[in-house]
């Protein structure tokens, strides 16, 4: 398994499989291709399941959640859309945004990464769940 996301994230994003094996996680593939990142521990406590969602599997590649991107966008060295204030709240409002890449891409504002979505050449589809968006009203005078 990690090699295999290791072979998509160096296709789609250009991290080199040393800067991410460096982070020193595992990962398990659950229910609907979802894969969780984590790292081994002893202790010996009752558990639901351990790890975070770390993205997706799906025909196309890999396609990274928000904490996927916080994990690996610093290693990130193409399709990375780096997008001004507008744009960004935007973007976490769950609107999809103009851009010119193809595939997946991850979403950076400042020194922040906002998520992965896809894009076609013309816009990029927003995946940013319903759950954690903002809504415009939060950030009016």
């Amino acid at each position: 398994m990690k090699e295999k996301i290791a072979n998509f994230l160096e296709r789609q994003f250009g991290i080199s499989k040393d800067e991410f094996f460096s982070l020193n996680l595992e990962f398990e593939e659950r229910g609907k291709r979802r894969v969780y990142a984590f790292k081994p521990c002893n202790l010996d406590v009752p558990t639901y399941h351990y790890g975070i969602y770390f993205g997706t599997l799906d025909d196309n590649g890999f396609r990274l959640s928000i904490e996927g991107c916080f994990l690996v966008g610093k290693f990130a060295k193409k399709n990375v859309l780096t997008v001004d204030d507008e744009k960004a709240l935007s973007w976490m409002s769950g609107k999809d945004i103009e851009c010119n890449l193809r595939g997946y891409v991850i979403v950076k504002w400042r020194e922040f990464f906002l998520g992965c979505g896809k894009a076609n050449g013309r816009i990029l589809r927003n995946f940013v769940p319903k759950n954690r968006r903002v809504a415009f009203s939060e950030f009016s005078p």
